[in-house]
């Protein structure tokens, strides 16, 4: 599956995350819900894509998504929690912010280049309208995140 492009998805996903109240949607499903920020963009590019995932290939990137957040992405995030509880007075308390947002924004990205390859190696299907964000979510969720990419900032 040539088709998927690691840039055309990292672009896709800069774009969504900022178009109405993503962002503050999908912290939400990460935050309250347990659900993998990326995985659930992963769903999206694919229905945009037209192309069809199976429940099955849902959950094993489910798990990759989880190893991947335990490893890398929590330990970084605690990091930043711990600067930004312990040294927000630190005279490079900014600077040191900065650098973590950048370096966690990389980790974001290797996460998704990791879901990416993962996800080429799947048999997908040509499906339209596909239905990708709902073997993820609750149906209430799959709502809730489309309409807050319709709402203004």
């Amino acid at each position: 599956m040539n088709a998927l492009s690691e840039q055309a998805f990292w672009d896709f996903s800069c774009q969504l995350y900022q178009q109405g109240n993503a962002q503050s949607t999908l912290l939400m499903l990460q935050n309250d819900r347990q659900k993998n920020i990326n995985l659930c963009l992963l769903l999206l590019y694919l229905e945009k894509l037209q192309l069809q995932i199976s429940k099955a290939d849902v959950m094993r990137l489910a798990q990759l998504s989880q190893q991947l957040d335990a490893q890398l992405l929590a330990p970084h995030r605690a990091v930043r929690s711990q600067l930004k509880l312990h040294y927000l007075k630190h005279p490079h308390y900014l600077q040191l912010r900065e650098q973590l947002l950048r370096s966690e924004l990389q980790l974001e990205r290797l996460q998704q280049a990791e879901l990416l390859t993962h996800t080429q190696q799947l048999t997908l299907k040509p499906l339209c309208p596909s239905y990708n964000l709902s073997l993820y979510l609750s149906e209430q969720d799959v709502v809730l995140l489309q309409q807050s990419l319709t709402v203004d900032k």
